[in-house]
């Protein structure tokens, strides 16, 4: 199978709507469906019978689907008469065979009870006191029951808006609890940022954008506001805060982060640092959003896929009051949101909206999120599942210096790679990635490539698998040649970025280096000013799978 699959592209038409017509996987944004099980949004039969069943509780129609059975009943809310078997059932036995078998129970008072004699209607234990037990006619059994479906029906609406006993898509099951999907995840993601046109259109919006930090400017959409349109206020959120390393320097890394806020071409209100996962900055953000968002105003949030949009949500959910429970699904798998999902302002209590509840004029006032947008220039796009693991970055990294001679190759296993071609004797990088790095000569960087062409197993990893895999993995190309000079000892130059893996600073004082940047097929790849210049760190010892490669 050719790993460079070609990503699959949406149009507005097909993708998002901004009143769904169909029922909705609350985690994702799916919709529901019954005849792809790979595809976003598949219930089986039982679990579409079951949401079927929770339309009727809540008084909705039903919905069409492929169900075989058809039916929609739900135990306790049927009515009494669709309870009794039917008397044309071959199975059922005569009156006469029926009489005589009762007429051959040796226990006479289990004798009277089948033929009749002492039940006239039945008895409920609830009611039994001393004396003789309390016996319904049929108009009381009926009201009984009646009385039941409404206290089965009252509960069951009540654990819908908690939230609990959700029905979420197959897909979504297995992300959540496997941490895995069944089929490639480049089969269902969006790329084409023309999805979010329909923004355009809403008159009275507040965006919130939210991007990677750990993939600037990669994380970012070029020109969003011509996309979503200009005049709306926008909140930029760079997310991932807690995967830098500890001592970052918070004022400075926001200064250096606005100057790439500038190519948005967006009406940014305000910009926050924050980290979802660990709840760091989310109350500000919270409370940054309710001062600036007018009565009534919806919010969106809008950014390329993996970004972690949907655990911001989470984390906005966290701090309110009682808004674990409807939690949207957050995963490491890029391109998880599949729909246009909203949620109610009214279940950010105390983060959104006022502790005493949501004003009139907020209850019909909700926050989507919409798909994220992937970016054909990632790197991360060529890889499976089981790789994405080894090469996005989910927990806080630890940056390590090293020195790079001239002629050798820094390697990030098959999906980058440094040469210096030119300039000093060496200088000194500083690495930025889960990805271990591997230092080689050049020549045996090209034999490595060659002999992971062939489909032979190497040290470098990603990519994983059998030789088929390793055949079919893209080749590396060159990206780019840049020539500069190194202006301090121990401060970063310039970081070499590789979109969606992480990056790789320069550190040196000399007059002129060049290198030669490679990736597969020479994509994802950028030279930007140093994000965190003054992170240089004493130059590491070579590990085990850090050494050179024998001669």
């Amino acid at each position: 199978m050719n790993c460079a699959i070609k990503l699959q592209k949406y149009s507005y038409a097909t993708s998002i709507r901004s009143t769904p017509k169909s029922p909705q996987c609350p985690t994702c944004g799916a919709a529901f469906q019954t005849e792809n099980s790979g595809a976003p949004g598949y219930l089986n039969e039982q679990k579409w019978r079951q949401m079927n069943q929770a339309n009727v509780v809540k008084g909705l129609p039903e919905i069409e689907g492929t169900s075989e059975s058809g039916s929609t009943e739900i135990p306790g809310l049927v009515n009494a008469k669709a309870r009794k078997v039917s008397s044309n059932n071959a199975n059922m036995l005569s009156d006469e065979e029926y009489k005589s078998i009762v007429s051959n129970i040796d226990d006479p008072e289990l004798q009277a009870v089948f033929s009749g004699e002492k039940i006239s209607g039945f008895v409920d234990p609830n009611d039994m006191q001393t004396g003789e037990p309390k016996v319904y006619s049929e108009s009381e059994q009926g009201a009984k029951i009646d009385s039941f479906d409404t206290l089965l029906a009252a509960r069951v609406r009540r654990r819908a808006e908690q939230g609990r006993d959700r029905i979420i898509c197959q897909r979504c099951y297995s992300l959540k609890h496997y941490s895995r999907v069944d089929r490639p995840w480049k089969e269902d993601v969006v790329s084409d940022p023309r999805v979010l046109r329909f923004l355009q259109h809403k008159p009275s919006v507040m965006i919130v954008v939210v991007c990677d930090l750990f993939d600037i400017p990669g994380s970012l959409i070029p020109h969003l506001g011509d996309i979503i349109g200009a005049r709306h206020p926008v909140v930029l959120v760079a997310n991932k805060a807690d995967l830098l390393p500890k001592d970052y320097h918070e004022q400075r890394l926001l200064m250096w982060f606005k100057r790439f806020a500038k190519s948005l071409e967006l009406n940014i209100q305000a910009i926050h640092l924050v980290s979802a996962l660990k709840n760091l900055g989310v109350r500000e953000l919270a409370a940054d959003l309710t001062t600036r968002r007018r009565p009534g105003q919806n919010i969106y949030m809008v950014g390329r896929a993996n970004v972690g949009k949907s655990e911001l949500i989470n984390a906005l959910l966290r701090i309110s009051i009682g808004g674990s429970a409807h939690k949207v699904l957050a995963s490491h798998v890029p391109g998880t949101t599949m729909g246009l999902s909203g949620i109610p302002l009214r279940r950010f209590v105390k983060a959104l909206v006022p502790s005493s509840g949501a004003q009139s004029h907020d209850r019909q006032a909700y926050l989507y999120d919409t798909p994220g947008v992937f970016s054909n220039k990632s790197i991360i796009s060529y890889l499976t599942n089981e790789e994405l693991k080894l090469a996005v970055c989910r927990k806080r990294m630890k940056p390590f210096s090293f020195i790079l001679g001239l002629d050798q190759s820094l390697m990030l296993g098959g999906l980058g790679r440094i040469d210096l071609v030119e300039g000093p004797s060496r200088i000194f990088v500083t690495i930025y990635s889960t990805i271990r790095p591997h230092f080689t000569r050049i020549k045996r960087a090209d034999d490595l490539i060659q002999r992971m062409q062939a489909g032979e197993k190497t040290i470098l990893q990603p990519p994983v698998g059998d030789a088929e895999r390793l055949k079919w993995f893209p080749r590396q190309e060159l990206a780019l040649e840049h020539e500069f000079e190194g202006l301090h000892k121990q401060h970063a130059t310039i970081d070499v970025v590789f979109a969606g893996i992480g990056w790789v600073a320069i550190n040196g004082l000399f007059p002129r280096a060049k290198i030669q940047v490679f990736s597969p097929f020479g994509t994802g790849v950028c030279v930007r000013p140093p994000m965190m210049p003054y992170e240089f760190k004493q130059v590491s010892p070579h590990m085990s799978s850090q050494r050179k490669t024998p001669s």
